[in-house]
């Protein structure tokens, strides 16, 4: 049964909407943009948009750390690459959520060990991996999100 919150998918990309696929995305831009949380409370965020995608990723300071370990710290220098995006279980705050992670690149020839460094945390060790021929198409969207 599909679960609920695909009913209630709003302007960026969510977890829920990968169920277990590892969709290969090409990076078409990425942008400042100011976005409201849910206090109503607007900030810059990244935003990161796909070639043939009309949503966009928000990015949080994790997958922009592993984003920068692939292709540098300059934003500008993501564009044209392909990204394999997965759904995990992460922390936000004090509850456990399904969140978006980086899970590596066609563009990689073996996997990359990658310490990410969050404020009042200690360092994690994350592990990129390849994920197949540099040459992806664009995936389709499907009904339950990306395929």
């Amino acid at each position: 049964m599909p679960d609920y919150k695909l009913g209630f998918k709003g302007p960026y990309i969510a977890a829920v909407e990968f169920g277990t696929a590892r969709p290969t995305v090409v990076i078409d831009s990425v942008r400042l943009e100011s976005i409201a949380d849910e206090k109503e409370v607007t900030r810059d965020r990244w935003v990161v948009r796909f070639k043939g995608r009309d949503r966009g990723w928000v990015l949080n300071s994790t997958n922009a750390q592993l984003l920068a370990a692939l292709w540098g710290r300059n934003t500008d220098d993501w564009v044209g690459h392909a990204v394999s995006l997965c759904s995990t279980k992460v922390r936000f705050g004090a509850d456990t959520v399904d969140g978006i992670r980086v899970f590596g690149s066609p563009e990689i020839e073996e996997p990359r060990d990658v310490v990410v460094k969050l404020p009042r945390k200690k360092p994690v060790t994350m592990r990129l991996v390849p994920t197949g021929q540099t040459n992806v198409a664009v995936p389709k969207q499907g009904p339950g999100g990306l395929e």
